[in-house]
């Protein structure tokens, strides 16, 4: 990296030649881009100068920043491509169209590549001060925002955080150097946090997600979907299996086991041949949850689904239909899905045994597959290397549902040790909880089912649960470990707001007194008009935590009708 931040664009050996800078008629440096094809360039709508019309036609400069002697292109948004950002946070994307050609050799092909968490990239933009480019490297930190389009980039330093000039720059994965997608946008935690605390954060939006809201940016798109064919929903029908859809909507939502050495996250379920409600309900969450297909049915699809039954967008990295194929067939598309390489021996197995793959996976018809018991073995491979597994099955009595069952099992002595660290964990919860209440702390109406009472409680039924010994633990346990974490933090997070009100609530207390001492100055009838105000304003200043905004309202509203004399009075 360079002496300050990242590596200068001189430095690099990528040979990125499709890395494009952009600028004003002016001459400024607006943000950065990817060449795509000889005549295109994708980038950030919000690079674009806003020039008040729904598609911006504000004509820009393009600069091949790599190529020897490229000259400055003139350009401007394709036509039907522009997506700006909407309320939600989604969008914010748009295709430039060169005005003259350039080179298709120094285009970049963009790859399908789950940003699973953890995974090494870099990126190149253009930051004031340094207009030739400059290389920050980053590692991919899971799913945000309201539809989790954008995928968080965690900084390898504090000063590997974009800046203004990195949007619209293209995301290379440092393994196999695809562009697998683009920075968007950046966080900074406020400025009142002490700097050791503070966070920051860089954002990219997946290829996938370009590819949803761009879709004439598929033809330049290497790499395999992540959903087969036959298991893609057309969202047009309702959901018929709530309790079913909304049973794998919690288990996308649920984030990826850490820390469990020996326990795998799989679930099991039978959806026998006509059971076509259950059938379609995966179906739909298979299709709302990845990243490209979401989004390309009717908006009543996601508006109008029963609570409860929308996974996460990106929550699927793979989901295949097994039926009639070998191990070694979707050990194939597994490796291809994820770009895996192994030294020397290049057969799937080898590629995935090689790696870490965490992935979240849906195998439908494992039963139906060439050799079902050497499928289950190969999931298993995958739950052991770091796979989250949704297995399908289509007969209850199959032999490899057997299988899994019985290879999938945890072992008691891991349960039972998962068991005892979540009771301490209840037992602190419960001790920070106890301290907000002893500080005077309201309880809300919705944290009455999820409270320390109610985690002691379900902490005894998941010890006699007649599902101790299987695989089905894991879930329920998975579940209840979230219930602990948001208790603690929620208990946390109000001692936090607590201790960081005091000065403010004290400091407008000690102006209700000031200001109540002058009422015995006061006429009979004008205390009778003050004592509902500042019984309002003592009200609020008792509440814990205090809503600061509205109480130093209530404060000012009593503060002013002191100062105000009787109607008729002179002032």
């Amino acid at each position: 990296m360079g002496a300050e931040m990242g590596i200068t664009a001189d430095a690099t050996s990528s040979g990125g030649t499709w890395r494009v800078r952009i600028r004003s008629s002016a001459g400024d440096v607006l943000g950065a881009g990817v060449l795509l094809g000889s005549e295109t360039v994708l980038t950030c709508a919000h690079v674009i100068p806003d020039d008040g019309l729904p598609v911006p036609a504000t004509e820009v400069l393009v600069e091949l920043v790599e190529v020897h002697e490229a000259r400055p292109v003139p350009a401007r948004v394709a036509d039907g491509c522009w997506v700006p950002q909407r309320s939600d946070g989604c969008g914010d994307v748009a295709l430039l169209r060169l005005g003259r050609p350039q080179p298709a050799e120094h285009a970049a092909p963009l790859y399908r590549l789950p940003p699973v968490l953890g995974r090494p990239v870099w990126m190149g933009g253009f930051p004031k001060g340094l207009d030739n480019g400059h290389y920050l490297r980053a590692k991919t930190a899971g799913r945000v925002g309201p539809r989790a389009e954008w995928v968080g980039l965690d900084p390898k330093s504090p000063r590997d955080v974009v800046r203004k000039g990195f949007s619209g720059a293209g995301v290379e994965d440092e393994a196999t150097r695809h562009v697998i997608g683009m920075v968007v946008s950046r966080y900074d935690d406020p400025v009142d946090i002490p700097p050791a605390e503070r966070l920051s954060v860089s954002y990219m939006i997946p290829v996938e997600t370009i590819v949803r809201h761009l879709p004439v940016v598929h033809r330049w798109v290497r790499g395999d979907p992540g959903v087969d064919r036959p298991l893609v929903s057309p969202l047009t029908t309702g959901v018929q299996d709530i309790g079913f859809a909304q049973r794998l909507a919690v288990w996308l939502r649920r984030e990826p086991l850490t820390g469990r050495a020996g326990i795998t996250d799989v679930e099991t379920v039978v959806i026998e041949d006509d059971d076509h409600a259950r059938y379609e309900a995966l179906s739909r969450a298979i299709t709302l949850a990845d990243r490209e297909l979401s989004g390309g049915g009717p908006d009543e699809a996601v508006s109008a689904a029963p609570h409860g039954t929308v996974p996460p967008l990106g929550s699927v990295d793979l989901a295949i239909d097994v039926t009639k194929r070998t191990d070694t067939e979707v050990a194939l598309r597994v490796a291809d899905r994820m770009d895996l390489r192994s030294p020397g021996d290049t057969s799937p197995l080898s590629r995935v045994r090689a790696n870490a793959v965490p992935l979240t996976i849906v195998a439908v018809g494992v039963d139906r597959a060439r050799d079902p018991e050497a499928l289950v073995g190969f999931m298993k491979l995958l739950a052991d290397r770091g796979s989250r597994l949704l297995l399908v099955f289509r007969d209850p009595q199959s032999s490899g549902l057997l299988l899994a069952e019985r290879l999938f099992r945890p072992e008691a002595a891991r349960i039972d040790a998962w068991l005892d660290e979540l009771a301490g964990r209840v037992a602190l919860a419960a001790d920070r909880e106890h301290e907000t209440a002893g500080r005077g702390a309201r309880r809300s109406a919705s944290s009455d089912a999820e409270d320390a009472t109610a985690l002691r409680i379900n902490l005894t039924r998941l010890r006699s649960d007649p599902e101790l010994r299987s695989h089905r633990i894991v879930a329920k346990l998975a579940a209840f470990e979230q219930s602990v974490r948001t208790v603690a933090e929620r208990a946390e997070e109000t001692l936090r707001v607590i201790d960081a009100q005091q000065p403010a609530v004290q400091e407008l207390k000690w102006q209700l007194v000031s200001y109540t001492a002058m009422l015995g100055t006061k006429a009979e009838s004008e205390r009778a008009e003050l004592i509902p105000l500042h019984r309002a304003a003592v009200r609020l200043l008792a509440e814990v935590p205090c809503d600061l905004p509205e109480a130093r309202r209530a404060v000012d509203r009593f503060v002013a009708a002191v100062h105000t004399p009787p109607e008729g009075e002179a002032p």
